[in-house]
């Protein structure tokens, strides 16, 4: 498999019923007129099932919708031989310019063991979210809790690591930004 084309007639898990892994899957696969027809099998396993299935050769291609570094995909990687493909292309594209959650990504070469070059993909925004009812001032205190002590919060885990904050509040925002959010952005002159 050298392209995302190249999963028609394989056998692929679509991730379980509900994921979000599924949900955009669906999509694209309406998109590009499949259907679970379309594979030689359509298998719903959970992520913790997706690893050793393919490592197994019960399936031969696993999606998963994740932060990078992933231990899903670093089992995979280092329990058996296996390729990280690209998901790019005109319906990529346009699902990511009709819903702001998509952004492109890139998983960087050399992250997983028998990938040495950078792979372009997409990915989902992860979002922080509260009800609007929550007072201002706690989420102020909380934003500033985080920004202020952000390079801290970026060595939690790797996948926080090319986290740019001017940037986390002006793409792939999937909800409107809190009043406490707001007013710590604008006293640091993000927005």
């Amino acid at each position: 498999m050298e392209t995302f084309d190249d999963l028609v007639g394989k056998r692929v898990n679509l991730s379980n019923p509900g994921s979000g892994t599924r949900g955009t899957m669906e999509i694209i696969m309406a998109e590009k007129g499949w259907t679970q027809d379309s594979f030689k099998l359509a298998a719903e396993l959970k992520v913790s099932e997706q690893s050793q299935a393919l490592c197994d050769n019960k399936v031969d291609v696993i999606l998963v919708n994740v932060g990078h570094p992933s231990g899903v995909i670093k089992e995979a990687t280092t329990s058996c031989d296996t390729k990280i493909i690209p998901v790019t292309g005109p319906v990529i594209d346009k699902l990511m310019a009709e819903n702001d959650f998509y952004a492109p990504a890139i998983i960087k070469g050399g992250l997983y063991n028998g990938n040495d070059n950078d792979v372009k993909t997409f990915g989902n925004s992860a979002t922080m979210v509260t009800s609007a009812k929550v007072d201002d001032e706690v989420v102020y205190q909380m934003v500033k809790a985080v920004f202020d002590n952000f390079k801290n919060f970026k060595r939690l885990h790797p996948a926080f690591a090319n986290l740019d904050p001017k940037t986390m509040i002006t793409d792939g925002l999937s909800a409107p930004l809190h009043d406490g959010a707001v007013r710590y952005y604008k006293e640091k002159g993000w927005m």
